[in-house]
C-alpha cells in the first residue's frame, strides 16, 4: 500500500528532524534548540555533515540544492526549507 503524503506542522517537522539526524548521529537531540549550530554542538567535519542532510533528503523526500549545502546548519534552516519546497510527498508515518 502507498503511503500518502501529508504537510507537517512546524512541532511535527522539528520531531521528524531531530528523530532523522539523532539516528544518524546516535544522539538524543531532543534538547538541541532551533537555533543551535548543528555541525559545532555535534562536533561535525563537512563530510559527516553531508551524511546528515543525506538521510534528510532520503528520509523527508526532500532535495537540498547542492551549491546551498553549508546554508543547513540549524534545525530552523532545514526546517523552514523542508516548509517552503519539500513536503507535497512526506509520508505522515514516524521517521
Amino acid at each position: 500500500m502507498a503511503e500518502t503524503g501529508c504537510t507537517l506542522n512546524d512541532r511535527e517537522l522539528e520531531d521528524r528532524l531531530r528523530a532523522v539526524l539523532g539516528e544518524m548521529a546516535r544522539r538524543d537531540l531532543s534538547q538541541i534548540g532551533l537555533d543551535d549550530d548543528l555541525v559545532r554542538v555535534l562536533g561535525l567535519d563537512s563530510l559527516a555533515a553531508l551524511r546528515l542532510l543525506a538521510a534528510v533528503e532520503k528520509r523527508l523526500k526532500v532535495r537540498f540544492p547542492d551549491d546551498r549545502l553549508a546554508e543547513f546548519r540549524t534545525l530552523r534552516q532545514l526546517r523552514d526549507f523542508i516548509r517552503l519546497y519539500g513536503q507535497e510527498d512526506t509520508p505522515c508515518a514516524s521517521a
